[in-house]
Parts: C-alpha cells; structure tokens; sequence
C-alpha cells in the first residue's frame, strides 16, 4: 500500500508541473506613512480574487520581495500591530516583471482592526522597463472591440495589421513570433476563450532569457483561476438581423472555492475556474463587394444538363460555358462556409501549504467547417471541402518556495523551484462533404459494362508440326462493342455528365460509347473522371475539391525553473525538454479508380501464342485461338487481392471489368478465359486500400497517397519504424510495407538570468542555450544522391589523377561520364564549384562536357536512393546571450536600451518523407529539405520614457534588427540525377525604425493609448516561396533585398477609451427630478471603445505586361521588386456598452454582500464600412482589373473561346476577387450577465 500511495503521489507530481509558468514578482518596502521610517516584520500577503497567491514579511529594513506570482491583476495587503491595514487594488503584475510598490501604513490606537482601501495607480515610470511592448489587462480587453489574444496585440505599435489580424511584428515574417498559453508554447490554435482571458502581455524586444525559439516578440497569455467567492457569467453575442453573416456566440465562466480556508478571510484552498465560447457562423470568409453566383433556376439547369451537342456529330461543350452575366445574381455572404466552434478551458488549483501550490487545466478546442473556394463560388459551393480539427491541452504546475526569515541576515533568500510538464494534441480531418473517409465513393459515378468480342485476322501458323495457311487467326480478345451505362448516387451532380452525353447520343453508340476512351473524347466522364472546368476559371457543379487526409501531432513538455536572490542579484535559471510528433496520411481517392483499371488484368494483355487451340468445322480447320497469356511476374498486387476476394483463381485468365462495379449491389461482372460474360459478388465493406500494395498507391511517385506515422491503411503507427525500413521492410508475403515514422524533432533548451541594481541602472543579463535536433535522416550530400567518391577516395577510380593543391581531400570529383570516367572535369566543396584546375566557377553546367554533370559515383548503376545515401542530421546548437537595462534619468524619465540574439528552429519545410527520394527521379515540384538550421536574429533596441503630467507619458523607441539564415526556395543546380528545386536558410533581411508611444492614463474620462511607428523592412525574401517566380524562369539563386509586403512605412495604433462613470464621478447628463426623487444619470457607466489601425500602403510588384489565366506567362519587371505601393489602409473597430449593476445579496453579519451587473454592447467592426485594397493586378495597380479582357495582344485568344462573350463576363466577375479587399463592416449586439 505504501507503494501505491508513492506511485500515485510521483505521478500527480509528475503530471502536475510548473506553477508560474510565466512568472512575476513584487518587491518594495513598507514604511510609516508620517515619518517614513522602515517597518519591519509586517506582514505582506497578495491576493488574486480572494485567494491568496503569495506572501511574505519586511526584514528590518522594512524591505520585501514576494515571488513567484501569477502575472495579472491582484491585491495587496499589508499589516502590522499598531497600524492601520492597507489593501492596495488592482496591482498589475507583469510576466517576467518586477513590480516595485512601497506601502505607507498608517500608525492607529484604535484596538478595532480598520482596512484602508486604496486603486492602485500604475506608474508612469516603471524603473524595471527592460523590454519593450505592453500589459493588456483583463478589465481593458473587456472593453475593446475584439477580445482576444491577437486582436490585443495589433494595438500595439510595431505589430502590423492588414486587416484585423495579427501579422508582422517589427518587421519580421509572422511565424517568427511565439504565442504562449498559461506558459504553454502553442501548437495550433491560439484561441482562448474571451471571458478567460487576465492578461496579455506584447513583448517586442528585451526578450528574457526563459523565451526561446522566437525571433520577433512574445505573445503571452494568462487566463483567470479560482476566486474565494463563487461567481459566474454568460454571454450572448450576435449579428442576426444586423449584417448578412450570421455570427453568434455564447460565452460562460465559472469560478470559485471548493474547499475554503479556515482563516477569517475564507481563503481558498482548493479552487475552480472554466470558462467557455460557443461559436457558430454562417459566413466563414467575410467580403466586403459580396460574390456574384448562379441563379438558382440557372444552377438547377447546368446540374441537370452539363452538356451541349458540338454541333460537329461528336464531342460535346459544356453549358456553364455559355453563362452570361444576367444568369447570376449577387449575395453579401459567402455560399456554404459555415463554422461551428468549441472552446472550452479550466483549471484548479490546490493550495497546500502557504509555500506550496499545485495547478492542474487544460483547454479544449473543437472546430468544424466548411472551407471556402473562390474557384466554387460561382457553381459548385455545395461541394466545398469540410475540414475538423481538435486541440487539447493539459498541464500540471508545482512550485515550493523556500522564504526565509525576515530576521535572517543571509545573503541567500527567495529560492523557490517550480517543474511544468505539459501535453498538447492537435489533429483534425478533411473531406468531401458527402463522402468523407468512404474513398471508392469519390471518384464513382455508376456501373460501366463493357461488352467484347475476340477479333481475328488472316494468317499463317503452326500447331503441333502442322502448317495452316488462310486461317482466320485471334488477335484479341478485347474489342469493345458497346458500353453501358447505370448511374449511381455516390457522386449524382457528376453522373450527369455521362447521362446527358448518352442522351445527347442516344442510339449512335458507334464513335460515341464503345469503349471508355470514346466516352471520356465526347465530353462523358467515367470513373475516376473530374469534370473540366468552367473556362480554367470556375469549378463546374458536382466537383470533388478534395480528397480525403487526417494529420494527429503531440507535443510532450517539461521544464523545471528556479528562483534565487543573492544580496541584490535575482538569479533565474531552468532549464525545457520539448518533443514533437508530427503524423498525417493523405489520399486522392477521385483517382483510385484511374488506378484500379490500370492494375487489373495488367498480366494478361497479352496473346499465349505457344499453347494455340485449333477450331475446326466440319473437318476443316478455319480458326485458331489462343488464350490470353498470364505472366505472373507482372500481376499486381490489387489484382491479385481481388481475385482472391471474387473467388477466382489468382493464376486464372479472367477478364475483370473495374468499371462494372455497382457499389449499391455490390456485385461485378468478369469475362472468363472464353470469353463468356459473368456476375459476382463484390462486398463494398470488403473494398479498402488494403487491397493495394503501398507501392502501387505511391505509383512511382505520382502518388495516390502520403504518409508519415501512419500505416498506408490509414493506422498511427504504435512503433517508429528506422528510416532504412522504408527501402527494406516486407511482409510475410514479400510485399514491401513502405513504413514511414513520425516527424519527432527534440528541443532543448537551458538559460540564466541575473536581474540587479547598481547604482542607479537596472540591468537583465542573461544566456540561453538551445539544443534543435530534427531527429531524422538527412541526405549525405544534396548535391549528389547515391555515394561518391572524394579527393581522399581517389585510388578507387580507374585512372590516376594529381588534384590542384588547393583542393581538399573532402572535396567531391566530377568525371567526365558516369559509366565509364576517363579523366576529372572539376570538384565541389559543399555548393562551392572548381574546375579541374581548381579555379572556382559560378556555373557548375561548365563541368557538362556532353554526357551531363557527373560526379564520381561508387556505383555507376545506381538509379534509386539507399540508407547509404543518408546521414543523421547534426544537432544545431545556438548561444544567446541577451542585454538589457533602464536607467532612470529622474522620477520623471527613464532610459532603457537592449541587446537580444534570438533563435528559432524551423518553422515549415523541414520534413521529408523517405519516399521523396525514394521517387526522386520521377517527381518534380519543391522538395522540403530536413537539413534546415535555425534562423537567427540580432535586436538592437534604445528608448527614453519622459512623464509628460501625472496622468500621461511619451515613450520613444528606436529599433534595428538583423534576420539571418531566414529560409527560402533554393535550387539544387548541378545536382544529380537532376536538379531540384527545395528550400535552404539563406535569406537575410534588416529592420529598422522608431516608434513613439502617447500613453494617457485615466484622465477624467478618457483613457487613450497611441502609438506611431516608423519602420523599414527589406529582406532578401518574404516567405519561403519569394524566390519560386525566379527559380522558375531558370535565373540563379538571386540574393538582393527589397521591401517586404508588411513594409508599411507609416503605422499608427490608436486605443481610445472614453467613459462615463457613477455616483459622484459621473460627469455626464443628468436629469433632476423634484420630490427628492434621484437624478437620472443618463450616461452612468456608458463608454465606448475605439481603435484604429493602419498606415500608408504597403509593397507590390508592378508588371510591363499583362499575362493569360489560359496560357499563362512570365510578368516583366516594371520598375524595382517590391518598387510600387498600395493605397494608405485604416480600419476603425468600435465598441458601445453600458454596466448595469444591481445587488444579489445585501451584506448581513458574517456575510459579504454580493452584486452583479449586465453589460449591454453593441460591436462594429470596420465602423466606416472601408474598402481598403489589400491586393492589386501588378500590371493596372488595380484590384477588380487585370488588363487581359481589354489587352489588344489577347483578343485572339479570347475571341477563340466556345462563347466569347460568355467568357468575357464571367472573367470580369472572377478578376474582381474579395480577396482584394478588406472584410466588411460587421455589426454584433452583445448581452453579458455576470454574478
């Protein structure tokens, strides 16, 4: 028993780790009010909602420090004998801060203890302002017109915003920023419920040493916990009747004590906290001009007849292609993207001991959705693709702290320890709508029954010794007569494609129906078939949008950090082991059935010409037969599978026809070796991918399939499999499995910090060290896939050579041929290329001396990649040292400057399957390269805060910063077997600006916050993908830098808040009644919230010349990269509510007395209903023209079309795309109970 109990106290101490995750401190000192000397031994104690978090005694110099403690808003109290106590409110407490408040007591002979009760005045000047950014507390998010983590920080200058959401801080690309939760790094979602949410901490520069794999700022989140009393609210929000999008949401959260405290003050020891959002939209993506889509009558008619006769005899045109711009009409609200979600977190907290406390939450996130096309809008928004995903969190946090004594006088005080383990799943799936995981159903329209007839020809052969000359001879037993046709409901909209061409020809099957081939030539589809598409414009009704794929990725944390002061040194250090496990599978199942028709009967197509049968009639030999021939070495694993399934034998010579499967019977029908047709039973439930062999679903690379941690059935893997069991691993029957494991990178990471004084500076020194290991197999040498031979390995050639001494014995040789190499045309160190003498070359193709660039390669006749074309990838470790310090000039200015070299793992493109190289030479397109590094940024930061009265400051700030190793598409020239195309970490980009910050504190009504940034942001690439155009039109890896899209010079960020309070406060209208009657305050408790976000516009293109949707093209450089710009953007969001407060229970002796309020609000976004442009064509600057419909070069083109006109309107309707725009103006009303 004994063991169970410490087993089970292990695990709960294991699964229940980090208190104060992100941490904050208090420090100062209390003192008597009149005489200002020091108070010691009075007792100190912070609580957070009644709850107390923390507390100390003064030493005798009356100083304090009280950590670790939750950022957020708490209360403070002091006490001591003789004195009044003070309760100081709404102290606000940074992540990672220090907050210095000194206490005045008030000395009192009264022997009734009475509580002073003071707001506490956030300071202008905060003497610890190390880093850069803001603190957003609970009580100002409820007020701002969106309410939530990211919307917070786009009010903060240096973070650009577009449209709403939160994109570039300081000019870095948008993944270079962390989001973290409750001191959880995030995967997936950031989501947190609204009513959750305590604290939003924006930290731009100044990063602490705890922070890692960032680049660019900290978004960090912490959400409430328990209270000492109970209380609940609930929300209900919505649009319905105010704009066309359908937004509603219920809101709820729940708080309070589950077992309290003994103490006169009812503490909670053990306390509840959850709270939720329930989200459902009918428009998913918002548009500010609307969409223009087929009348319904108009719609109905193309689904019912997709096809028109060509008017030639043969071939049909399609009816969506004679569309004009009268058969559609207009709506405000995307079609068929609604969204549902769920958003739930909670967490309790046990308080111990006063040192020792335990947290266990988690969070809950459920969203599905309909996702939008824009290519679906016009015909075909019924088939858009769902899409489910799923994230959860749970954590666990422990913390000790070790106070010592107020009259200790060691120099060692405030250790605490703190150990968080934390796990997060994110996964989710996509499909069609209709036919989700049911993958035969994607691509199947109906029953196709072939029907054939052996055909002869005359002819001369030799059975048995004997010459028959003038016989008529078989040469196939395959000569399709007729195809027939039942349709099925799996895929209706399509089935009609094939009905209406039948009917179009009906009784005319000769040229039209038979065989397949001649279906799909007319315009009738078949299965595996998509419908051509609308013009290359629009989807056509009845299209697949996807196929089906399921991803299921897990993070597992655990770090420990502590605490401790050294006279005035506070020293942090910790240390975080993270693993990721990243697992997907993919299909395409509309082309399954391509596949299937391929795969059968493969093995006997041919004519067994050695075993003729001799047809005589009457005597006299007319005819010879031969069977079809089988060739067991050929047989596909699917047809075997399924003859095995049919009952048939595995070496027999029937015939299967795929196609006449009737998925609703279940039956199929087959020729025998006679050529007699047959019907059998096909179980549907029996009929899965597991009929195929993983080789034939990968299809040498034009795959029906991808996968990483899952078995190709669509099972997660419970064991990893070794890279090399890709290449080797088989069944039981020799098939190879092709098992893939997870993506499982490890992070690691360890830091120090020393936070001190001296004299009047505040400094922050500290290092962090982190550890990236991708964990996973790398290519040897990108260059060269197969093994090589170096200038070291030179005696294994077959002629001798003397290499130029300035080439190393690592270097790799390149020959003149592969196959057989007579002489040395040049080396390579890494991507640096020589020539056989030596001299360092930019263009390897100068070592093609007419059989192609070849490197020296140990086997010659090496055509695929084997495990000893890998390595393991090197572990990248990165040093960080990060300086920052204030110096305060005086009471009323402050100085703070930093120094931060910051790190972060990759972020995209760092996984590759072993299958990409297994396929290489078949494939094309971007390959991901699992030999990325960490990119790297160097900040530079210096700023001066002046008070300017005692209620608002000016704080400026000037900001350089340096990216470095910033991924990018590169190419692979010279590689071999070929070039390729993947991406590498040689971006490079500067940032450099100033921002200056007008924060004005509660000043009778008003409050306001602004800020004006100017920035300049230009980089060699704006995403992994910036260089593609360039790769694509054969120039080198080009490095030059340019504006960056968020490049907007001019940023403003504006944060109004103006309101009315109550009773003697309120300043409002007022109307007096007589007969001492109250006055009614109209305005009590009213306010509005205003934001405004935006700047001068930000960076394109611009082109010389129009290029073709059809046809496409290269746009020609009209002025710089980057050289043209959009209009000036702004978006003002704004929020009207009013508090109605009222009492739930008056106060009775023992008791508190208990209130609650109703908040009443109406939400407007985009308030003046602005149309900013956030995209343009590059060659009219303009976003609802491109130039091609009026261009003289494509009226060719154009006028060659099946209905010009037709084409014209519809492509002046497609070139004007929402995406241009910003969203619209959306109008919520909200109602919020809270008791």
């Amino acid at each position: 028993m004994i063991r169970n109990l410490l087993l089970t106290i292990g695990l709960i101490l294991f699964t229940s780790v980090t208190l104060f995750a992100q941490q904050a401190a208090l420090q100062g000192k209390v003192v008597d009010k009149d005489t200002k000397e020091p108070i010691p031994f009075a007792n100190i104690i912070v609580e957070n909602k009644g709850s107390q978090v923390g507390g100390t005694s003064s030493d005798f110099d009356g100083n304090y420090v009280i950590k670790p403690l939750p950022p957020g808003k708490v209360d403070v109290k002091a006490t001591f004998v003789g004195y009044k106590t003070k309760m100081i409110q709404g102290v606000i407490l940074g992540a990672d801060r220090i907050r210095f408040l000194d206490i005045e007591l008030e000395a009192t002979t009264e022997t009734l203890e009475t509580v002073e009760i003071v707001d506490y005045k956030v300071p202008l000047i905060d003497k610890d302002q190390t880093a850069s950014g803001a603190t957003v507390t609970a009580e100002e998010i409820a007020k701002m017109p969106i309410r939530n983590a990211n919307a917070v920080a786009t009010t903060v200058g240096g973070v650009f915003s577009q449209d709403g959401e939160r994109g570039s801080v300081r000019g870095a690309r948008s993944d270079a920023t962390a989001t973290f939760i409750d001191g959880i790094r995030v995967i997936g979602t950031s989501s947190v419920p609204q009513s959750a949410i305590e604290q939003v901490d924006v930290i731009l520069g100044g990063v602490p040493a705890r922070y890692g794999d960032a680049t660019s700022g900290i978004i960090n989140v912490t959400t409430k916990g328990p209270a000492r009393q109970f209380g609940t609210g609930v929300e209900l929000e919505t649009s319905q009747f105010l704009d066309a999008f359908g937004h509603n949401r219920l809101g709820f959260n729940m708080m309070g004590p589950l077992i309290r405290g003994k103490n006169k003050n009812n503490t909670s020891l053990l306390g509840f906290f959850i709270a939720g959002d329930i989200n459902w939209s009918e428009d998913g993506h918002l548009s500010a001009i609307g969409y223009d889509i087929a009348k319904e009558d108009v719609l109905r008619s193309i689904e019912q007849n997709p096809l028109r006769p060509s008017g030639t005899g043969t071939g049909t045109f399609l009816n969506g292609e004679y569309l004009r711009s009268d058969d559609l009409y207009h709506v405000k609200a995307s079609p068929n993207t609604s969204r549902q979600s769920y958003n739930f977190i909670g967490n309790i907290n046990i308080r111990t001991t006063e040192t020792i406390n335990l947290t266990i939450g988690g969070s809950y996130y459920y969203n599905d959705a309909n996702l939008y096309s824009y290519r679906a809008t016009l015909a075909n928004y019924d088939k858009n693709t769902r899409r489910k995903n799923t994230n959860y969190r749970i954590y666990g946090k422990f913390s000790q702290r070790f106070p010592g004594s107020a009259e200790s006088t060691s120099a060692f005080k405030n250790f605490y320890y703190s150990i968080q383990f934390d796990y997060t799943k994110e996964k989710g799936e996509f499909g069609d709508p209709d036919h989700w995981d049911n993958l035969f159903n994607y691509g199947y329209l109906g029953k196709f029954t072939t029907y054939k007839t052996p055909t002869f020809e005359l002819g001369n052969d030799t059975v048995n010794g004997v010459p028959y000359e003038d016989v008529w001879l078989l040469n196939s037993w395959d000569y399709d007569t007729l195809v027939t046709w039942d349709p099925r409901n799996m895929n209706p909209l399509v089935a009609e494609y094939t009905n209406n061409y039948y009917d179009i020809y009906s009784g005319l099957p000769e040229g039209h129906y038979e065989n397949l081939d001649q279906i799909m030539l007319g315009g009738g589809l078949v299965n595996g078939s998509t419908p051509q598409s609308i013009y290359q414009l629009y989807q056509s009704p009845g299209t697949n949008q996807s196929g089906y794929g399921l991803w299921n990725n897990d993070q597992y944390n655990i770090r420990l950090d502590a605490s401790l002061d050294i006279k005035n040194h506070a020293i942090k250090l910790g240390f975080q082991y993270e693993q990721r496990v990243s697992t997907y599978i993919n299909y395409g199942p509309t082309g399954l059935w391509n596949l299937m028709r391929g795969l059968t009967n493969f093995h006997i197509k041919e004519l067994d010409k050695d075993n003729p049968e001799v047809i005589s009639y009457d005597g006299h030999v007319d005819t010879i037969l031969y069977p079809r021939r089988y060739d067991g070495n050929s047989q596909r694993i699917f047809d075997r599978n399924l003859r095995e399934m049919l009952g048939l034998p595995v070496d027999g010579l029937d015939f299967i026809l795929i196609d006449s499967y009737d998925l609703e019977n279940s039956t199929i029908e087959y020729y025998d070796q006679y050529g007699k047709r047959h019907l059998a039973d096909l179980d549907a439930n029996s009929v899965g991918v597991a009929l195929f062999s993983p080789d034939e679903l990968w299809n040498n690379g034009s795959s029906y399939i991808n996968y990483s941690g899952f078995s190709y059935t669509g099972s997660r893997l419970k064991e990893q499999p070794s890279f090399n069991d890709f290449f080797t691993a088989t069944d039981e029957n020799g098939m190879y499995t092709r098992p893939i494991g997870a993506f499982r990178p490890i992070y690691m990471a360890g830091y120090i910090q020393d936070q001190f004084a001296f004299k009047d500076l505040v400094f922050n020194i500290g290092l962090r060290v982190d550890r990236y290991d991708a964990n996973q197999q790398v290519l040897a040498d990108p260059y060269v896939l197969y093994p090589r031979y170096t200038v070291g390995e030179r005696e294994a050639l077959p002629f001798e050579f003397n290499p130029p001494e300035n080439i190393g014995d690592d270097y790799v040789i390149y020959v003149d041929q592969v196959d057989n190499p007579t002489e040395v045309v040049g080396y390579r160190d890494e991507s640096i290329w020589y020539n056989a003498e030596g001299i360092e070359i930019q263009d390897p193709n100068i070592l093609d001396v007419g059989f192609g660039i070849s490197p020296a390669l140990v086997d010659p006749d090496q055509d695929r990649v084997s495990i000893e074309s890998f390595k393991d990838y090197d572990p990248q470790i990165s040093v960080m040292p990060r300086i920052s310090f204030s110096f305060p000039i005086s009471d009323e200015a402050l100085f703070f400057a930093h120094y931060d070299v910051l790190t972060q793992r990759p972020t995209s493109n760092s996984y590759t399957s072993p299958a990409t190289w297994y396929y290489f030479n078949f494939t094309g397109g971007q390959i991901n390269n699992p030999n990325l590094l960490p990119t790297k940024t160097i900040d530079y930061e210096l700023g001066f805060t002046q008070k300017i009265s005692n209620t608002s400051s000016f704080t400026i700030t000037t900001f350089y910063k340096e990216m470095r190793s910033m991924l990018q598409t590169y190419r692979f020239n010279g590689a071999y077997p070929k070039d390729y195309t993947s991406f590498n970490n040689i971006d490079f980009g500067t940032v450099k600006g100033i921002t200056a910050e007008y924060d004005l504190r509660r000043t009778k009504n008003l409050r306001l916050r602004a800020a004006y940034t100017l920035q300049f942001a230009d980089a060699t690439g704006s995403s992994t993908t910036t260089a593609a155009s360039l790769i694509a039109a054969g120039l080198p890896n080009l490095r030059s830098t340019f504006p960056m899209p968020w490049d907007r010079r001019h940023q403003f960020n504006i944060v109004m808040d103006y309101r009315w309070s109550s009773g003697k406060e309120y300043n409002g209208p007022r109307t007096n009644r007589k007969n001492g009657k109250k006055p009614i305050d109209w305005l009590s408790n009213t306010g509005f919230n205003f934001t405004l976000i935006g700047g001068s516009g930000t960076p394109y293109t611009a082109s010389r010349n129009v290029t073709s949707p059809i046809s496409g093209g290269t746009n020609l450089l009209k002025g710089t990269y980057s050289g043209s710009r959009l209009p000036w953007q702004f978006r003002f969001d704004l929020r009207v509510d009013k508090d109605i407060y009222f009492n739930l229970r008056k106060p009775r002796e023992g008791k508190e007395g208990k209130t609650g309020y109703v908040n009443v609000y109406f939400q407007i976004l985009n308030l003046l209903n602005t149309q900013n442009v956030i995209n343009v064509y590059p060659y009219t600057g303009n976003p609802d023209d491109d130039g091609y419909l009026s261009a003289p070069e494509w009226q060719r083109q154009i006028n060659n079309q099946i209905d010009p006109q037709s084409y014209r309107d519809l492509y002046s309707v497609f070139v004007n795309n929402p995406g241009n725009y910003s969203i619209p103006r959306q109008i919520r009303f909200g109602v919020m109970f809270n008791f």
